[in-house]
């Protein structure tokens, strides 16, 4: 590990989720008018499949819902996903909530994927999340569903059916059984709100989605080469410890004691990184691999244990940079196991149990 003077990346942890607060292209997904006639029949409402059966996929469009209270200046109205389609009220969204004791999607997605915990790693959950809006019990799965709806989108991997009836993403999660998890919509007949709306949460064996769809979407990528998901400890890692206390978002994510002493803080962390980078020799396993979504590149997370050996409190972000690393950025392991999750289940360290 080399210690000297070095450039900071161009986002902060709060500017990499600004990204996705701030100014978006055009969303203009295809399909048919969302004022197109409808078939005969009806829609189920959007969530889980009913138990001891398998979910029917609609064959129209639903009932006019109504107009979604203007949002320009949240979170969600800023996120290609909500620009896509309107996914009923939200726990999340201040203007339109659901229900006392009522569900949103992502309460009935979260039942019917296999368990995971979405509210985050136990030592983080009384933080909060920079940016975030109306952060609850599953706002790690939130995030999840956002920027991969975000990526896929990228990637042309939000599909509208031939007879233009259906949309349809591959979320990546999975039920207890193993079975991929789609995200089906349809068209939204109220002319004020998005093209689409969430008809419901659909496994692979449903028989009818190869109806619509003659080949289903795949899975959101992050790269091309397997080699970025993993710590090459041959590379050079260079970081620069008080460089890196400059920035008021990495000090912010410290614990308390070294907040307020940022030389003290300058010489834990360096033994700390040490550590680290030691830690990522012996177990490759060590290095969680996360996605950087404003600068579109994956990225590795080192655990830095600043109070005691046992106790991990905050992962340095490491981002390759010709033949070597650099380490620029400091998050709390709530923000990390979120950015983590965006690639795969996190395992060991940052691990949410």
């Amino acid at each position: 590990m080399t210690l000297h003077e070095s450039k900071h990346a161009g986002y902060t942890d709060l500017g990499r989720l600004q990204h996705f607060l701030g100014e978006t292209d055009t969303f203009q997904p295809g399909g048919p008018p969302p004022n197109s006639p409808a078939a005969p029949g009806s829609v189920p409402p959007p969530g889980m499949p009913p138990a001891g059966g398998s979910p029917a996929v609609p064959s129209v469009m639903p009932s006019v819902v109504p107009p979604m209270p203007p949002q320009s200046a949240s979170r969600l109205s800023q996120r290609l996903l909500y620009k896509h389609a309107d996914l009923g009220p939200l726990r999340s969204d201040p203007d339109r909530r659901p229900p006392t004791g009522e569900d949103d999607c992502f309460d009935q997605l979260a039942r019917f994927a296999e368990s995971e915990p979405w509210s985050g790693p136990a030592s983080a959950r009384l933080g909060g999340v920079p940016g975030s809006v109306g952060r609850d019990e599953l706002w790690v799965l939130r995030e999840y569903v956002e920027w991969t709806f975000e990526r896929l989108h990228q990637q042309r991997q939000v599909l509208t059916s031939p007879d233009g009836a259906y949309s349809l993403f591959n979320t990546g999660l999975a039920t207890a059984q193993q079975e991929t998890i789609y995200g089906l919509f349809v068209p939204n007949r109220n002319p004020d709100g998005a093209p689409w709306q969430l008809a419901g949460w659909y496994p692979e064996s449903e028989r009818r989605l190869p109806d619509h769809f003659p080949e289903l979407p795949g899975f959101a990528t992050y790269t091309e080469s397997p080699g970025d998901f993993v710590y090459d400890w041959r590379r050079e890692l260079t970081v620069n410890p008080k460089h890196l206390l400059e920035s008021q978002e990495n000090l912010g994510s410290l614990p308390d004691p070294l907040r307020s002493n940022p030389y003290q803080a300058s010489l834990v962390l360096e033994g700390a990184v040490r550590r680290a980078e030691a830690r990522a020799r012996r177990s490759y396993r060590a290095a969680v691999p996360c996605w950087d979504p404003a600068a579109e590149r994956v990225q590795l997370l080192l655990p830095l244990a600043l109070t005691t050996p046992e106790t991990v409190d905050v992962a340095l972000v490491v981002s390759r940079e010709g033949e070597t690393y650099r380490g620029n950025t400091v998050l709390g392991l709530d923000m990390a196991y979120a950015r983590a999750r965006q690639i795969a289940r996190p395992e060991e360290w940052l691990s949410a149990k």
